[in-house]
């Protein structure tokens, strides 16, 4: 955005919403009574709003104009607070779209509320197990929500569900949540066959199987962009199959899953999938020394000439 102080009125959105030319970019500022007896051609002073929205195309502004005109200010106060909450003890990254998507959906939340409307959220239990943090995030923002809009108001606690796949999804700078649903999908799937193949003891410990989906997530952003990895030390490979065969079945059909998305993986990546399913295969038995991309063996010490 402009660094520029001040801006020339183009529109009154509503009484905490206005439209301004701030040295040329159109930016709407969200404020109390920021509108409120403003003309076409005032002065309005940036600083006074509380919220800032910079467009980049002409589509993208009408949207935003629309969104500032619709959405109650308290609404936008309590999607900031849920983001800087998320960015301060969930490290997620912050950004217009991520408070556009929590304050959006917070909206209709609230209506529903108001309106006894109730919807299913039919993933749930996968978003819970899945991304655990993330639903934390979402029941702060669900609390937040029920301190500060009153009483008629009150969303209710399954909605920290859909904020949580907000939260998810501004990870990998996904414009909507469609692809966030099927990793979800895809991530369940692959759990259930490691318990499948690997017996319940692989996924019974919530903090090795996050440790996994971690992986998971990332390794599927990577495929999405193209960018996996391309280099693996290859007696990790060999290591790995030798010592534990059980883990080249569960391998492969783990590949089978995630290349049923799109895309093949490559041995790089394979090798590294190994090497957190083996981790897995072990927990709950006596460490062995299982290498792992950070450099440790399961019984934690250090392994010499790790990346």
């Amino acid at each position: 955005m402009t660094k520029t102080q001040s801006g020339t009125l183009l529109r009154v959105l509503n009484n905490n919403a206005v439209m301004v030319d701030a040295a040329g970019d159109r930016v709407i500022l969200l404020g109390r009574g920021i509108g409120f007896g403003k003309r076409l051609g005032d002065v309005v002073d940036l600083g006074a709003a509380t919220e800032s929205f910079s467009p980049s195309t002409a589509l993208e502004l009408r949207q935003l104009a629309d969104f500032a005109r619709e959405i109650p200010l308290e609404v936008f106060r309590v999607a900031r607070r849920a983001v800087d909450h998320a960015e301060t003890v969930g490290d997620v990254r912050p950004s217009q779209a991520l408070l556009l998507s929590v304050a959006d959906h917070l909206h209709f939340a609230v209506v529903r509320a108001q309106t006894g409307l109730r919807v299913d959220f039919p993933l749930k239990w996968e978003i819970a197990q899945l991304y655990p943090r993330e639903t934390e995030l979402g029941h702060a923002t669900v609390r937040f929500a029920n301190e500060e809009l009153g009483d008629d108001s009150s969303i209710d606690a399954d909605e920290a569900t859909a904020f949580a796949m907000h939260f998810v999804n501004a990870q990998f700078a996904k414009s909507d949540t469609s692809q966030t649903v099927a990793m979800t999908k895809t991530l369940q799937s692959v759990v259930d066959v490691v318990t499948e193949t690997l017996g319940a003891d692989a996924t019974a410990d919530p903090t090795n199987v996050a440790r996994f989906v971690t992986h998971l997530r990332y390794l599927y952003a990577r495929m999405t962009t193209r960018t996996q990895l391309s280099s693996a030390p290859p007696q990790l490979f060999t290591a790995i199959r030798d010592s534990y065969p059980e883990i080249v079945a569960t391998s492969d059909r783990v590949r089978g899953i995630i290349e049923a998305q799109g895309g093949e993986l490559s041995e790089a990546e394979v090798c590294y999938l190994e090497i957190h399913l083996a981790r897995l295969s072990t927990s709950g038995r006596e460490p062995q020394a299982v290498p792992n991309p950070e450099g440790e063996t399961t019984d934690g010490s250090a392994r010499p000439g790790s990346r």
